[in-house]
């Protein structure tokens, strides 16, 4: 009966660790997604920003690294997070008892695809957006153009929106490929010339704006660099 209590004991002096771990799953997370084209290396790295979480993805052989993630929710050991896409892709994941591994799903449409997550270290330092720089007022309203992929054509849309303090947030959608949402990181206009930058994806654009600021003539770069001229969409038109 002694050891019986001891035991008992030793379990409870366990459980706040448990319930911290839970309630604390911040670090760099990663994980294998098995999908039907082949094996993705997933990393997740969770982190608290003030006072609500936030978390950053990288998929190395998609040329992914750190894209921000929206509505990153943390309800004990239940971690969920929507991710860009057509189909509202999201995972969902459970934290272990430990704190070391998280089991979840990798949910796009109607399939659901087994993402298991593994903790490697503490989170990794995240560097902030720098701001935007010159006048990208002008800017604002959905631009949109057609991109030459070898050979392959694709149409893409900057959107360009204004925050509550004034200021000007980018998102750059390649509509064919069904990828909408991805955010822009920096947008600088010096003069007519106007540049956009999509670290998390390696990829750039800097344009030229006409007299009337409707058209930026300019270059595309994600590797290789091709031309890709943007016409701003009137105002009231739908996508």
């Amino acid at each position: 009966m002694k050891r019986y209590f001891a035991s008992l004991a030793g379990l409870l002096l366990l459980a706040p660790a448990a319930v911290l771990a839970a309630a604390n799953p911040a670090g760099r997370w990663e994980g294998t997604l098995k999908t039907p084209a082949g094996e993705l290396a997933f990393v997740l790295n969770l982190h608290r920003d003030g006072d609500k979480w936030a978390a950053e993805m990288d998929v190395p052989t998609q040329g992914v690294s750190g894209l921000p993630l929206a509505n990153v929710k943390v309800d004990g050991a239940a971690i969920s997070f929507p991710m860009p896409g057509a189909g509202g892709p999201h995972y969902d994941g459970k934290l272990s008892e430990d704190g070391k591994s998280i089991s979840g799903n990798f949910i796009v449409a109607d399939h659901s695809i087994p993402l298991d997550l593994k903790w490697k270290s503490e989170p990794r330092a995240v560097e902030k957006p720098p701001a935007n720089t010159g006048d990208v007022q002008i800017l604002e309203g959905v631009w949109e153009g057609v991109l030459d992929a070898h050979g392959q054509q694709l149409h893409v849309r900057f959107n360009f929106t204004k925050n509550a303090d004034g200021s000007i947030a980018a998102t750059f959608d390649s509509v064919d490929q069904n990828a909408n949402g991805l955010p822009v990181a920096s947008i600088s206009r010096t003069g007519d010339t106007v540049k956009l930058d999509m670290k998390a994806f390696g990829c750039s654009y800097e344009g030229t704006l006409n007299k009337d600021a409707s058209a930026m003539t300019g270059t595309f770069t994600q590797g290789d660099s091709v031309p890709l001229t943007m016409q701003r969409k009137p105002a009231g038109t739908k996508n």
